[in-house]
């Protein structure tokens, strides 16, 4: 009975302790419905197409060098072999490092973007947050179980936007 008294004791603090209510907010699915989303996704999209372009260009002058060196290379003296070689692992090497560099620019491109997307969408979401007089807004995610809150999450969007 005891037990029973302190739980609904502890209950009643917290929706005191909240009497401004809770929200949830899901910055992913807002981060893909605001126009700026879209924009930063096709961005990144283009990016990443320039870079796939310029590898596919490195691995077909890779594949052409390395045919050309087959068909060649028993007629080839020992020093021009060897040169071709040393020119075909430069090749290999200078086609891996640009893949992992354009991996890493990528990475870091939506990174950046994405960081400064959440950053504003923060803000807004801290005016929302404000103006309804909630008492906290946690990020959806972060949720495990959320019985009856608000989602602000399309209000976010329709702000965001509307302020650009």
């Amino acid at each position: 009975m005891m037990f029973r008294s302190l739980i609904l004791g502890a209950l009643l603090s917290v929706q005191t302790a909240f009497a401004g209510g809770i929200a949830v907010v899901d910055f992913n699915k807002a981060g893909s419905l605001v126009r700026e989303g879209a924009k930063i996704q096709a961005d990144l999209e283009q990016l990443a197409a320039d870079r796939k372009q310029r590898i596919t260009e490195m691995q077909a002058e890779f594949q052409a060098k390395g045919e050309a060196y087959q068909k060649q290379q028993m007629i080839l003296s020992e020093e021009t072999r060897a040169q071709k070689e040393s020119e075909l692992m430069q090749l290999q090497q200078e086609l891996q490092q640009a893949m992992m560099s354009a991996e890493q620019e990528i990475q870091a491109a939506q990174a950046r973007k994405a960081n400064s997307l959440f950053e504003r969408m923060r803000s807004v979401v801290e005016t929302i947050g404000e103006e309804k007089g909630y008492d906290l807004v946690i990020e959806a995610s972060a949720v495990m179980y959320m019985g009856k809150v608000d989602d602000i999450t399309a209000e976010l969007v329709t702000r965001f936007d509307a302020a650009k």
